[in-house]
């Protein structure tokens, strides 16, 4: 063999055993970027505080688009025209539980 077989040689073992590293890592920190629990890379929820544009505890139609009013309106159990954080928390009508997959692993 000679030298510039030696170095490539030398050269993609590196590269292998950089990558096999790589693939074994810890993942990201909650909070980090990278992969999100129960995968799907769906849009996330928008916080609740977030929504309530004059902060007065409630969100109501004219804080949000009317996209998400028409999606929001329906966790008004009241029917007072406003969503509270506690009909903002509850499941979704006809929504059910959490996704299969997304639940706490069995032990």
């Amino acid at each position: 063999m000679n030298k510039h077989s030696t170095a490539r040689i030398a050269s993609l073992l590196a590269l292998a055993l950089s990558g096999t590293a790589l693939a074994f890592s810890e993942p990201p920190a909650p909070g980090g970027d990278g992969p999100k629990p129960g995968g799907g890379g769906g849009r996330q929820r928008p916080k609740f505080e977030d929504l309530d544009k004059n902060k007065d505890g409630f969100i109501t139609e004219d804080e949000v688009s009317k996209e998400q009013w028409e999606r929001m309106k329906k966790r008004d159990k009241d029917g007072d025209g406003k969503v509270s954080k506690d009909e903002f928390g509850a499941p979704r009508p006809g929504g059910g539980g959490p996704r299969p997959g997304t639940g706490p692993k069995p032990e």
